[in-house]
């Protein structure tokens, strides 16, 4: 730009004064803008208009000085580059009847395919379920809802690509994994097998990073995560919230820790069914309720009293006078949910519900929920927003709880609580989501019609949200 308002100077038979090569500077961006908006011709034939003012080319039948009319031609192409819109990237799926909104499931013998028009390909294997939820020009974020995904990324710059499983997230730009994610137990398993990912989530809530060759393991029940060759030779990195290398058990000692653990989180998860149903039931029974504090499920509270008595029974395992460990908080950082669960029992449950502070709260639900204890999870978040509705945690409660039920197979019973987090909360951090969720609970439980209001709305305020998709698929006629 410099060197071509020294170049207009120079053309230009008379003495310009600042102000004047100021107003001429504005007039030179504000056409190209305009250009850039209306297309390369008109753009041209402004910058004309813009030389015929300047004296520099007086009538259309005159020639231009060509001199500066070339430079500001070159001006005109480095500003139009810059300026125009990078063009978002499409997708065609193949392989798979019936994809629409951005889902995309492969039935049990049909493997799907999506093509980005960068040349970047997907995988589905198999009875996988994924779902498209944002494309722009640096990249898609999709969702893994279950199953296995292969990806082929192809590098550009500024590439923005990831995948999200469960609450993990794969943040990648150009490179080659699978990624697989098993919804009933919430394990997720990378396996990179060139380039680089950063692997985020509950268990590593600053990012693993993977190198070519590794593989990741992260299981969200026994809360851990393993970095290893993927030929199994050797160990490439510690196990996040794991011991360290001065503490690790031995091999044999290892396995048989396992195994206990493995024991242990079958029959926690047998135990939970049982009072996941109740409170499921109860749930149910307080579908047309007006109030969401009517979805609370009395069976969660017996099913947990029952989960009170059993933790009683064992809690003389731990000693009484042990030393204070870091906080529940940390713990649930690390991805350490047992021990939170295992201490909230031993004090009682109704006594850190009832006295307990508000971060061990919340952090006993995150725990709770992270490790599948429904019950817990439900009883701690009811109790945070009765303690303490106006923080918050009190108001993410409210999200939390109609997530879990909704998740749990109730959307009609799940608006009421995503409406009381808007209604609480309307820029909270879950807004997006809750306002999507309902948008989604309404059309399954009250069809299309009743949800497209609320579609127009999402879009209003997330044009660009994981549930943008859907919102226009429930528009269009």
């Amino acid at each position: 730009m410099s060197r071509l308002a020294d170049l207009a100077r120079e053309g230009i038979p008379v003495d310009v004064d600042p102000a004047h090569d100021a107003a001429e500077r504005a007039r030179f961006v504000e056409a190209v803008s305009r250009g850039a908006a209306l297309g390369r011709g008109a753009a041209l034939g402004r910058v004309g208009a813009w030389l015929r003012s300047l004296g520099l080319w007086s009538a259309p039948s005159e020639r231009p000085r060509w001199g500066l009319a070339l430079a500001g031609a070159v001006a005109l192409g480095v500003a139009v580059v810059a300026l125009w819109p990078a063009r978002r990237l499409d997708y065609a799926v193949e392989g798979v009847a019936g994809a629409a909104g951005g889902y995309i499931a492969a039935a049990a013998g049909e493997e799907g395919r999506l093509r980005f028009t960068d040349g970047t390909t997907v995988a589905l294997a198999p009875g996988s379920a994924l779902r498209v939820a944002e494309v722009d020009a640096a990249g898609a974020r999709m969702l893994l809802e279950d199953g296995r995904a292969s990806l082929r990324v192809v590098p550009r710059p500024k590439a923005r690509w990831s995948v999200e499983a469960g609450p993990f997230a794969v943040l990648v730009t150009g490179t080659e994994f699978d990624v697989a994610w098993t919804r009933d137990d919430g394990t997720l398993r990378v396996d990179l097998r060139e380039g680089s990912v950063t692997v985020r989530g509950p268990l590593a809530p600053d990012g693993l990073p993977l190198r070519a060759g590794q593989r990741l393991v992260a299981r969200m029940r026994e809360g851990s995560v393993e970095i290893s060759s993927l030929d199994g030779a050797s160990a490439a990195g510690p196990a996040v919230g794991g011991a360290s290398s001065a503490q690790a058990a031995a091999p044999g000692e290892e396995k048989a820790t396992a195994a206990g653990d493995a024991a242990g989180a079958k029959a926690g998860a047998e135990g939970d069914a049982g009072a996941n149903a109740e409170a499921e039931a109860e749930v149910e029974g307080h579908a047309g309720d007006a109030r969401p504090e009517g979805a609370r499920a009395g069976g969660a509270a017996a099913g947990a009293a029952a989960a009170d008595g059993a933790a009683a029974d064992g809690a003389g395992a731990a000693a009484d006078g042990a030393a204070a460990g870091p906080s529940w908080a940390k713990r649930v950082a690390a991805g350490d949910f047992r021990s939170v669960l295992a201490e909230a029992e031993q004090r009682g449950l109704g006594a850190v519900l009832d006295r307990g502070s508000l971060d061990d709260l919340a952090a006993l639900a995150d725990a709770a929920r992270y490790a599948r204890r429904g019950d817990v999870a439900q009883r701690a978040l009811t109790a945070t927003r009765r303690r303490f509705p106006g923080t918050s945690h009190g108001k993410a409660a409210a999200f939390l709880l109609g997530r879990m039920i909704d998740d749990g197979g109730s959307p009609g019973a799940a608006v009421a609580w995503y409406d009381t987090y808007l209604a609480e909360s309307p820029g909270g951090p879950f807004a997006a989501e809750a306002l999507g969720r309902k948008m989604v609970a309404v059309e399954r439980t009250r069809g299309r019609a009743a949800a497209r209001p609320i579609a127009e709305l999402y879009l209003k305020r997330h044009p660009r949200g994981a549930h943008a998709s859907v919102a226009r698929d429930l528009l269009e006629p």
